[in-house]
């Protein structure tokens, strides 16, 4: 009777601390994962909308040969649906639906699960175009309602999960670009220079690829003013790109105009920084923004083809711009490496 009864309140305090747990954990497991490509994001966007498409970036689509869709409403449109049939072992049953879209902005699917375990899920595609190439972000959110949460404790989607997202970005990536490379790529004339002496005056910070345009537009005008502060006639405004990192999307990079010689900027925020004479190679790139990518495709290509090193910071002169003229056929930038 004693055993009995210690076993009795053993089970209370394991239901008491269970519902415990339950109460204050989450009710649901998220994953993000993110992937640059070649591409605008128009182009991604199109690729996207449409469910027939998922297949092509989708990894468990990808193991699963026994697979089968069935489409319901119009692909690329809100309320349309597919549902997939499968492996139990890989894809199971279930069911994808377009819930909203903005256009070359997000992309928003429910996810119903039905078999080998019943479920829900919401999938979120953000698209940040920057320079021609594109962020692609994959919010993924699982529902794990009560009590069932507490399983949380002992299982996490992105360690058991993660690297198939990953992968699917990739495969995304790959036919996204095997596409861009074949239909849309352009290459662009690639000149020599020598490039002069030059002292700028900069802010320099270490910063997201998303708040690049925010940035120049408010730096530009500081350097400014603290070069004509410094009784200094500003040149063109440029940019100077010290590192570009597409793992984690940033860049250190810096708003940048060029002074005299010898220029001393007296400000915390604004420094000088004098580059030396080198060789160099440069394009000029007429046009939006957009195909940006393609004008240093090209320089990447004259450099490998010709055996030099690149130098940093590489320097975009902004000649023509948002700035000073509203016709994007119009804007001009000189895209210059330092080589060696």
């Amino acid at each position: 009777m004693k055993v009995l009864r210690q076993l009795f309140f053993f089970l209370i305090a394991v239901m008491v601390v269970t519902a415990g747990l339950s109460m204050i954990m989450p009710t649901s497991q998220k994953l993000e994962k993110s992937i640059t490509i070649d591409a605008p994001a128009a182009v991604i966007y199109k690729e996207l909308i449409k469910l027939e498409n998922f297949n092509k970036y989708s990894v468990w689509s990808q193991r699963d040969t026994s697979v089968k869709y069935t489409r319901t409403g119009t692909d690329g449109t809100v309320g349309a649906t597919s549902s997939w049939t499968g492996d139990p072992a890989i894809s199971g049953e279930g069911k994808i639906e377009i819930v909203s879209l903005q256009e070359n902005k997000t992309v928003s699917h429910k996810l119903s699960f039905l078999k080998p375990k019943k479920g829900n899920a919401e999938s979120l595609f953000t698209l940040n175009e920057n320079n021609g190439a594109t962020t692609v972000n994959w919010n993924f959110k699982l529902s794990t309602p009560r009590p069932w949460n507490i399983f949380n404790l002992f299982y996490s989607l992105d360690k058991n999960m993660g690297k198939d997202f990953e992968e699917g970005l990739s495969l995304l990536k790959k036919a996204i670009e095997a596409t861009q490379g074949t239909a849309s790529s352009t290459l662009y004339e690639v000149n020599t220079m020598n490039f002069p002496a030059t002292t700028f005056a900069i802010v320099r910070q270490k910063i997201k690829w998303s708040y690049l345009s925010s940035f120049f537009a408010e730096h530009i005008p500081i350097v400014y003013q603290e070069a004509q502060n410094a009784n200094s006639s500003p040149g063109t405004a440029c940019g100077l790109i010290y590192e570009w990192d597409e793992k984690t999307q940033q860049a250190d990079i810096a708003a940048a105009v060029p002074v005299a010689s010898g220029t001393k900027i007296n400000s915390p925020m604004v420094q000088s920084v004098n580059i030396s004479a080198s060789k160099a190679v440069f394009v000029n790139y007429t046009g939006g923004y957009d195909k940006l990518t393609d004008a240093y495709r090209s320089i990447d290509k004259y450099i490998s083809d010709n055996k030099l090193t690149k130098k940093t910071p590489s320097i975009e002169e902004y000649v023509t711009g948002p700035s000073n003229e509203k016709d994007t056929s119009k804007w001009l930038t000189k895209i210059v490496f330092l080589v060696e």
